[in-house]
């Protein structure tokens, strides 16, 4: 028997949810809180929170100052970025670019070097003194086992791509190597390229091969057409020291270059009229001996 006061054994006065009784709601808004005496800590706590929070002056990294490009340092960006992008034309003819390109990359370099001061006039010299150092690797054969060894870390994809470079890159035959030499030899307003050219020159009479003796007929022929004293006074000194005959031929046609030249040089004419006797008597000597003694 159920006790007095209840329905189906449920106490009294709580009423069953249902449709029209959705049963005891939880407590909502403001939570009763304990009287402060009686919990000290809470009352702590609370004016702690209260507080605004002490923060010191921020560090001048959060809010830094930009100062701005020095016109310069822009003005050198962007002409290195001229540079690097007409090499890339020279570099990549005839298979990528066309020879209108290439001469037009040839022409920009031109101004750039006639218009520029020592520092890019020197950055480029070294851009070229890298494509013509690429005449070493003509002795090797470019294939992928070459670069397997040379680029061990290089991804096979990457190594391919450096054999298709090798073979169809203008820097990496003979005709593109003579290309720059010659655009050397037009350089006007400074001794750079010309040390650049007699730099390589040097270099290349240490290796005896055809390769080393038809570049070194080209750079004897820039040296011909510069306008430099710098290259008039390096020819004579191969002149009077070379025991190849052949190479002693192509110096001496060089020479004949710097005849019709000799008197637009700024120089004593004293020392001009030294020079001339010693043209004089190189070109009218034959190979042998002392050559014009």
């Amino acid at each position: 028997m159920m006790k007095k006061g209840t329905k189906d054994g449920k106490s009294a006065g709580i009423k069953e949810s249902g449709p029209g009784n959705p049963g005891p709601m939880p407590e909502t808004g403001n939570p009763k809180h304990s009287d402060p005496g009686q919990n000290p800590g809470a009352n702590a706590a609370a004016s702690a929170e209260a507080k605004p929070a002490v923060t010191g002056p921020k560090p001048e990294t959060q809010n830094p100052k930009h100062e701005p490009p020095d016109p310069a340092q822009a003005e050198m960006a962007a002409l290195l970025k001229e540079i690097e992008s007409a090499m890339f034309s020279i570099r990549f003819h005839p298979v990528a670019v066309t020879e209108k390109s290439k001469d037009e990359a040839l022409s920009k370099l031109e101004g750039i070097y006639s218009k520029g001061n020592e520092t890019v006039r020197q950055m480029l010299m070294y851009m070229v003194h890298e494509y013509l150092a690429t005449s070493m690797e003509l002795k090797t054969m470019h294939t992928l086992e070459y670069f397997k060894m040379k680029n061990a870390g290089q991804d096979a994809a990457q190594q391919r791509m450096s054999v298709y470079r090798a073979m169809f890159n203008y820097n990496t035959s003979l005709e593109g190597i003579f290309e720059m030499v010659k655009f050397l030899g037009r350089l006007r307003g400074s001794d750079d390229a010309v040390k650049l050219l007699t730099y390589h020159y040097s270099h290349l009479s240490f290796i005896e091969n055809e390769a080393s003796h038809v570049l070194r007929a080209s750079i004897l022929d820039a040296l011909g057409k510069a306008e430099s004293k710098y290259a008039l006074l390096a020819l004579l000194d191969y002149a009077e020291y070379t025991d190849n005959e052949r190479s002693f031929g192509r110096i001496v046609s060089a020479l004949l270059e710097w005849e019709e030249k000799l008197d637009s040089l700024r120089m004593p004419e004293k020392e001009k009229a030294g020079i001339r006797d010693k043209l004089k008597k190189i070109v009218t000597s034959e190979f042998g001996g002392s050559h014009y003694g």
